[in-house]
Parts: C-alpha cells; structure tokens; sequence
C-alpha cells in the first residue's frame, strides 16, 4: 500500500508541475534543423542531448556533450539512471549509467558514430527537485549527420 502512495503521490506532483511549469510555446530545444514547435513538445519531462530532444546530430556537437538534462514541465529534475543503445554499422552497444553524466565508454563510443548511425537514451529516471520523487524521463532517438 505504502509503494502505491508513494507513486500516486509522484504522479499528482509530476501533474502539478506540468500544469504550472510547462510552456507548449518553449522553443529552448532545437530539434532536426530547426526549433520545436507547440505541437513537437512533448508534455512531462524529456531529456536534452546537445541542445536537442532527438533527430539529426553532428560529430560535432556530440564531442563537446558530457550529461544529460531534462527539460519540460520536469525541468531542473536530475536524472539518477539511464540506458544508451549505440548503432554503429548496425552493431548494438549498449551501456549504463547510474548517473546523468556521460562515462568516458560512452563519449568514446558516441565519437566513433558516422554519418547514418543512431544512438538512444533508454530507461531513463529521474529525480524531481524535490530530491526524493521520481519521473519517468522521454526521449527520441538521434541520428548522425
């Protein structure tokens, strides 16, 4: 009984948040070539990857990215778990973190990503600034350009 409080009281704080916090104009995440729309947000929290939530990337910017950030109605949330599924020439490579930092494993293979290969933060968790509640954390997947 006490497990289903907890996680019905998380969903009605994630809920609150949302209904106050999120903005269906923000337009802080580029997404692809150009900036998210009112109707690409997704609602909640979702996770930002080099100022991006999801679709195509540059070797570029995927160098100069070490953590995670979860933006959205869960914003200043940390997230304390994640998968990454890599898809370098159809090969799967996938690691795991316990933190919203990027291992040096994960940078590595992240860099050796070319043109038309994809990668994917999967499972991902995270804290509510209150430090104790837990959100659910969506993503999309990227793709190398």
């Amino acid at each position: 009984m006490k497990i289903i409080s907890k996680l019905l009281f998380s969903s009605l704080i994630v809920a609150l948040l949302c209904s106050f916090a999120f903005h269906p104009g923000n337009t802080d995440v580029i997404a692809s070539d150009h900036r998210l729309t009112e109707d690409l947000l997704p609602g909640g929290a979702y996770l930002v990857f080099a100022e991006k939530f999801g679709g195509t990337v540059t070797k570029d910017q995927i160098a100069d990215v070490q953590k995670l950030e979860v933006r959205g109605c869960a914003a200043g949330s940390k997230i304390f778990t994640f998968t990454l599924e890599v898809n370098r020439a159809g090969q799967i490579t996938t690691f795991s973190a316990k933190s919203n930092i990027l291992s040096e494993a994960m940078q590595a293979g992240l860099k050796k990503l070319r043109p038309g290969d994809s990668f994917e933060f999967k499972k991902t968790k995270a804290y509510l600034p209150n430090g104790k509640d837990v959100v659910d954390v969506h993503s999309r997947k990227f793709e190398v350009v």
